[in-house]
């Protein structure tokens, strides 16, 4: 195959080597003419039997190099890159003068065979629909059913890019989970906005290599370039650009520095297109996601498969349904007894009085888009006078808030109050964010913990309510509160203490699956949000070889491990003697939890084997709980 003169073909495999140039520039260096930079004089272009062509700089080191190849542009002394296709191409070498950067004539090398082993990636068939194809990309209009979005762009936390606690910061292709999918937002990108009109065309041919054509349709331009796609690290697969760049909305020019090389890819299939730039503005550092649909599935010329397992089944937004919702509402405990008023008066939540909740088609759930993650410019912190607001509501359905008073009707999980009502208003210097409305949808009800209501705060593009910006109170304590911490009754005579796999020492409050002879009554267990039990107990009779872990475990909240994983947790204590010790765990759920559900167990365990010693094997006469309380 012959390929003629000034083809630059972009393919797989770009590593550029030497990218930097010398920390200094001497002005005395001499300046170069054109006819100084020519091959075997001023540089080198060598071919393997792989199609790898390596560019080397034969001047002193203090020059900066500049290189016009096939795969775009590139700076160093030494540029390496594949090239899979025979051919005739051409380089260009430039170095920096006090004049600019000064080039020589194109240079022309030949490759000799074809290497379509470069390109037998399925990614390359996947982003131009195959060798001498062109593939158009748009931006996401609606849920399609796969990409974890429902618009145009999203975002995904740099902290936990998985948003799933496990704080993973790998980034990469199939390794992403947004952390909001904000759908059409007037404020971000509306459904109605001309950059919908964009698209990406990416063309791979043995004439024209890597091109890439792509209209901007908020300022009606068509650029045209190559793009590079990186894929030494199969992970991590990234596209680079040259003279054209990842398509985004013109508003998010200042967004994000860098729009043109080393692009990371989070998805690639024939259907969904997925790219993610890192924001660098005022805001902070935070991962920008830009959805595109091939353009044959947005017009139904292609169907998505439903059936593979590679394609993630999105959902249309449920709400949520609480159970005995009319008297949830109403209930609350005192000291640990549960009650029922008449009436039930909220506080604004000091930890987190705003938050939205976005509809995650993915994982069928609808999660918070702060994270926590307020004193921000787009999620400024309330005030102190937000926070002395109180909502009481009665059985009667009549209400008050603040100097504001009325009537209310709780129907479908929904409380719909005879006028709109303002909560409270957040002000920001770059933001204003005004919790009003009239219908306030129940997201959560936690009787005695917490009560969440939310509005409307954005749809998907099938009219579905896929946002909501929700008030977070909390429920005020009645009768005077508690005094000091809750004690849980328990019988000493049902404790089973021994050893579990032969090595570990237990002694077990509550066991579900353990046939019932248990200590406590799993009903007098309930923790709130946040609340603590402590398990204090004494030891006697051992002789310990070295200090041990003791900890306290149940099946609950972020740490569920067991031995030997959960000594290691921060709640785990040191035990080296006999004495009195404390064990704690503290409701780490977000939610109230009971033990009367039958999915916990509540057991203390202690490193035993090459720990301790003891002199029999009566083990329950060696560990004795002095008392359980929770606060």
């Amino acid at each position: 195959m012959n390929i003629k003169k000034s083809i630059y073909l972009s393919a797989a495999f770009t590593l550029l080597l030497g990218a930097c140039t010398p920390d200094e520039y001497s002005l005395n260096k001499p300046d170069l003419s054109p006819s100084d930079l020519v091959e075997g004089k001023a540089f080198s272009v060598n071919v393997d039997e792989k199609n790898t062509v390596t560019l080397t700089s034969l001047l002193d080191k203090s020059y900066n190099c500049y290189w016009i190849q096939p795969n775009g542009r590139s700076q160093g002394n030494l540029v390496q890159f594949s090239l899979p296709f025979a051919g005739t191409y051409e380089v260009q070498f430039g170095v920096d003068t006090r004049g600019g950067v000064v080039y020589g004539e194109p240079h022309q090398f030949t490759i000799t065979t074809n290497n379509m082993s470069l390109l037998e990636d399925p990614l390359y068939s996947y982003l131009t629909g195959g060798v001498g194809s062109t593939k158009r990309w748009v931006p996401v209009d609606k849920d399609y059913g796969v990409g974890q979005c429902t618009g145009p762009v999203m975002y995904c936390n740099p902290d936990d890019v998985l948003n799933d606690g496990s704080a993973s910061t790998d980034i990469g292709i199939n390794h992403m989970h947004p952390n909001w999918d904000p759908g059409f937002q007037s404020w971000l990108i509306p459904q109605d906005s001309p950059y919908m009109d964009s698209y990406m065309e990416f063309t791979l041919d043995d004439v024209n290599g890597c091109t890439i054509t792509e209209y901007q349709g908020e300022n009606k331009t068509t650029t045209k370039g190559k793009w590079n796609l990186n894929l030494s690290d199969k992970n991590h697969p990234t596209l680079s650009f040259t003279d054209a760049f990842v398509m985004h909305n013109v508003s998010f020019n200042e967004v994000c520095a860098n729009y043109t090389d080393n692009i990371i890819i989070t998805e690639l299939t024939p259907y969904m297109l997925q790219f993610a730039t890192m924001r660098t503005n005022s805001e902070g550092p935070w991962w920008i996601i830009w959805n595109f649909i091939a353009e044959d599935v947005k017009t139904g010329k292609v169907v998505i498969p439903s059936g593979e397992a590679e394609y993630i089944e999105a959902t249309t937004p449920v709400l949520p349904e609480i159970e005995g919702l009319e008297e949830k509402i109403f209930t609350t405990d005192i000291n640990g007894v549960e009650f029922v008023g008449a009436e039930m008066t909220f506080k604004v939540s000091e930890d987190a009085a705003y938050d939205w909740l976005w509809w995650n088609g993915g994982s069928s759930a609808w999660e918070s888009v702060t994270k926590g993650n307020y004193g921000t410019n787009w999620a400024p912190l309330w005030s102190d006078e937000a926070l002395e607001q109180e909502l009481t509501l009665t059985k009667k359905g009549t209400y008050t808030y603040g100097e504001t008073e009325g009537t209310y009707t709780l129907a479908d999980g929904v409380i719909t109050f005879d006028n709109p009502i303002t909560f409270f208003t957040v002000t920001g210097n770059d933001r204003t964010i005004e919790l009003t409305g009239q219908a306030w949808q129940v997201f959560k009800c936690d009787p005695g913990s917490e009560l969440v209501l939310g509005i409307s705060d954005g749809v998907d593009a099938n009219g579905n309510t896929n946002s909501y910006l929700v008030a977070n109170f909390t429920y005020k304590e009645v009768g005077g509160g508690q005094t000091g911490p809750v004690n849980v009754p328990f019988d000493a005579s049902k404790l089973w203490v021994g050893l579990e796999a032969g090595k570990y020492f237990r002694c077990q409050l509550y066991n579900p699956w353990g046939g019932g002879n248990d200590a406590i009554d799993p009903a007098n267990v309930k923790l709130k949000k946040n609340q603590k039990i402590n398990v204090t107990f004494r030891l006697s009779g051992f002789t310990f070889l070295q200090p041990a872990k003791m900890v306290l475990c149940c099946n609950r909240g972020e740490e569920q491990n067991w031995e030997t994983e959960c000594y290691d947790y921060d709640r785990a204590i040191t035990v080296n003697g006999d004495g009195v010790y404390t064990v704690s765990w503290t409701n780490d759920t977000g939610s109230t939890v009971k033990w009367d559900d039958g999915t916990s167990a509540l057991t203390m365990t202690m490193q035993f084997v090459d720990y301790a010693t003891l002199p029999d094997e009566d083990y329950a006469s060696h560990c004795t709980v002095e008392s359980i309380t929770i606060e």
